[in-house]
């Protein structure tokens, strides 16, 4: 895929925004350009979108682009789904993309029925009123370095102290990894409260399940062990088993959960340069 009509800009945070954003991202479309379609892995985070440029087409999962158009803003997430978006000629858009519990500590929005009960790939909250005016101060901005430091700016007066709950989670994510523990349990023995309101306030808070989450580090291996060898042969079996699932069919129900592919057509398709994997706030196996 040619792209070289596209701007491409990533700009990290510094303390003490650290813990709850990973970074900003910007992408321009020269006006005369050719439009570019990219997919967005699963992540289970939050990205708020300030478009200000021509709309910005996107679907989840493996579904057309006709289904959600961004104009001004948008709030997507969790990301449970692969994300897919199309950048035409004249695109302007910068992201910003949460770590953990980030969006809920700044903006103070249960993630849990953010756009209403019907579950989808991510839930999203396009142009709404909470973000108009942050919208219209981004866009009289000359540069997107003034930009990136105005949504700084506003991140560091709007950050909250963390849950202390969500920060014992946080602090024991790879205890996830070790099938002898069972980390809703755990967190509760330290935290001296029940399961099911360490369950309640980790969906509250982030979006997703303890069980969700789970399932999603297990396929982040996955798919970053398939990243690490994109021009080897890759057996299925190999998966399986360095991974733990049960069988074929197990796995590919995960591969079609999250990205409406099979395994072997993920494979196929990586050489195309479309399929980006954005930072997440994760850990990895040990």
């Amino acid at each position: 895929m040619e792209e070289t009509d596209i701007n491409e800009a990533l700009f990290f945070v510094e303390p003490p925004l650290e813990d709850v954003i990973t970074s900003f991202y910007h992408m321009l479309v020269a006006p005369g350009g050719t439009p570019i379609t990219r997919h967005v892995c699963p992540n289970l985070e939050m990205m708020l979108v300030f478009n200000f440029g021509v709309p910005v087409r996107i679907s989840f999962h493996n579904n057309l682009l006709d289904t959600e158009v961004i104009s001004r803003s948008a709030v997507i997430g969790p990301l449970r789904q692969m994300l897919n978006y199309e950048l035409l000629p004249g695109a302007d858009a910068l992201v910003v993309n949460f770590k953990f519990n980030g969006f809920q500590r700044l903006f103070g929005m249960p993630l849990t029925g953010l756009t209403g009960e019907e579950l989808k790939g991510a839930e999203i909250l396009k142009d709404d009123g909470l973000f108009d005016r942050l919208w219209e101060e981004l866009a009289a901005l000359p540069t997107t370095e003034q930009k990136v430091g105005l949504l700084k700016q506003s991140a560091v007066g709007l950050l909250k102290e963390n849950d202390q709950v969500l920060q014992t989670i946080i602090s024991n994510l790879a205890q996830f990894f070790d099938p002898c523990v069972d980390p809703v349990k755990a967190i509760a023995a330290d935290t001296r409260l029940s399961e099911r309101s360490i369950q309640l306030k980790f969906q509250k808070h982030t979006g997703y399940s303890v069980k969700e989450l789970l399932r999603f580090l297990r396929f982040k291996e996955v798919i970053a062990y398939i990243l690490a060898r994109s021009n080897q042969k890759i057996a299925i079996f190999d998966l399986i088993t360095r991974h733990d699932y049960h069988d074929q069919s197990h796995l590919i129900k995960d591969f079609k959960y999250f990205l409406g592919l099979a395994p072997q057509q993920f494979i196929k398709n990586l050489n195309n340069g479309s399929f980006c994997v954005v930072s997440d706030t994760y850990p990895s196996q040990p």
